[in-house]
């Protein structure tokens, strides 16, 4: 009597190294995008106090990193958060939470490939004086991640790595150029307001909420953006099966990578901060949406700036791709997605099937929202801007505010999965970080809703994109229980086998 013998499990080919998989972490990061753009969005209520707000994210993001590190030196996985937490809580956990991630994921790559095109617009602009649409610069960036991610992934981080290089090294001269020159005589933005602390190189009313005229709670909404910004470091451990002695350079990409980027956003929101004036901070960062950019010396210096911003957003994206692809390849590798997205190309060693879906449901991302929504709406979200880059403004704030939550409850869940998982094996390690990373992250997702509930003037109104961004979440959440309870009950034997194709030695 013969028995049936399972297909082998696709495997992929150990190719990267330490230096690969840092530039995945920091290029998911994208501090040349963040650091020009996401502090705008801190900014909105943080303003001169936003480098307290990334101090505080760079902290708390230490404590989610820790968290994965550990998972990351016992599991070797594609699946990353989705492996820690079916392995470290329960089938649903790590379901639900799997699904959530990929659903955050995938409206970042959106927002930011729309971020893509708005920075390329404004720099075509401010270079040569011509308008052109920033929908056809997001489709170039489209095209360029299918050529860089389908083929051969080492050549996609080795790229990622020299353009992180070269961008970070100028925003941090542009930085310093801004430090030194000190805070101007008037603002930036109007031309003619004074400006209290003029001269200043450095003002520790940056550290103290009310010294910069700004409220506490305008600090923890900022420091929702400021975790946003370190999103990704995370990103490297789905790219455990394609690393070499990944249970040591998993974890030391994933905790470098959130030191190097801490230190490269507290140098370029002070300089920001300086550049603008810390207290008039509070009303001019919000309106220059370019940030380091709006308080550059010259032309030329706004012009490097945006071109890093532009290039970073790009190879967010691109690391975005890898690292949602590779996920919805593990859930296919098991069965809890549609089997296809499971499989490896026969001679390209990379999953195609998931990679092909992932550009496709971006290119819905984007072109839903912008073209559903009424122009006038999109306007008043990006605060009156009435041009060839709207949209893709609209886009990048619109995707990134309802990502932003939605993956920062999924670092609460990995927090708590590891504080039951280190008191189920007795490891304390596992405890203190999960308890540390589960307070930063819930303080965070309550800084980052409470204007969704709150109006920030007593009596405005709350704009609807920012009233529904909580319910976003919760639908996605909603869903991917749904679909765990469907599975549980209707495909038993796949439910039973979650998580048991991974090297947890």
């Amino acid at each position: 009597m013969t028995t049936m013998k399972s297909p082998p499990v696709q495997e992929f080919q150990k190719k990267l190294g330490l230096k690969d998989v840092i530039a995945q972490s920091l290029s998911v990061m994208a501090p040349a995008m963040s650091g020009a753009f996401i502090t705008y969005q801190a900014a909105i209520k943080a303003g001169g106090a936003t480098p307290l707000s990334f101090l505080l994210g760079a902290v708390g993001m230490l404590c989610v990193g820790t968290v994965v590190a550990l998972f990351a030196k016992t599991i070797s996985s594609s699946g990353s958060m989705y492996t820690y937490l079916s392995k470290g809580g329960s089938r649903t956990t790590g379901f639900v939470g799997g699904w959530a991630y990929v659903a955050a994921y995938l409206l970042f790559a959106s927002g930011v490939l729309a971020g893509f095109g708005f920075f390329m617009s404004t720099l075509v602009e401010l270079l040569f004086g011509g308008a052109v649409a920033w929908y056809w610069f997001t489709l170039i960036g489209i095209g360029i991640i299918a050529m860089l991610n389908f083929f051969n992934v080492a050549v996609s981080t080795r790229n990622q790595l020299i353009f992180l290089l070269v961008s970070m090294a100028i925003m941090l001269t542009v930085s310093f150029i801004v430090i030194g020159i000190g805070t101007p005589a008037v603002s930036v933005v109007d031309g003619t307001t004074p400006i209290a602390s003029a001269g200043s190189h450095f003002d520790f009313s940056v550290f103290w909420p009310p010294a910069a005229g700004v409220p506490w709670m305008g600090v923890f909404f900022g420091m929702g953006f400021a975790m946003l910004s370190f999103v990704g470091s995370e990103s490297s451990a789905s790219l455990s099966e394609e690393t070499k002695d990944a249970k040591r350079n998993i974890p030391r990409a994933v905790i470098g990578s959130v030191i190097i980027a801490g230190l490269f956003y507290l140098i370029v929101t002070i300089a920001t901060a300086i550049g603008f004036g810390v207290e008039q901070a509070a009303t001019d960062w919000p309106l220059a949406a370019t940030g380091l950019a709006a308080v550059a010396p010259n032309t030329l210096s706004s012009a490097l700036v945006l071109a890093s911003a532009a290039g970073a957003s790009l190879f967010c994206a691109l690391g975005l791709h890898t690292a949602t692809s590779r996920v919805l390849f593990a859930m296919g590798r098991e069965g809890v997605l549609p089997s296809g997205l499971g499989r490896l190309h026969s001679r390209w060693n990379t999953p195609w099937n998931s990679m092909l879906l992932v550009i496709i449901l971006i290119v819905l991302l984007i072109g839903g929202p912008v073209l559903l929504t009424p122009y006038d709406a999109q306007v008043a979200l990006v605060g009156g801007i009435d041009d060839h880059t709207t949209g893709g403004q609209y886009a990048f704030s619109l995707l990134l505010n309802y990502g932003t939550p939605v993956v920062i409850f999924v670092y609460v869940m990995l927090g708590f999965t590891a504080i039951l998982h280190g008191i189920r094996n007795r490891a304390p390690k596992f405890v203190f970080a999960g308890a540390a990373a589960a307070v930063f992250s819930i303080v965070a997702i309550i800084g980052g809703l409470y204007f969704a509930f709150v109006p920030s003037e007593p009596g405005a109104e709350i704009p609807f994109a920012t009233r529904i961004v909580p319910w976003v979440g919760v639908g996605i959440l909603l869903v991917g229980l749904a679909l765990a309870a469907w599975i549980r009950s209707t495909r038993k034997q796949v439910w039973s086998n979650m998580g048991h194709m991974f090297d947890d030695l």
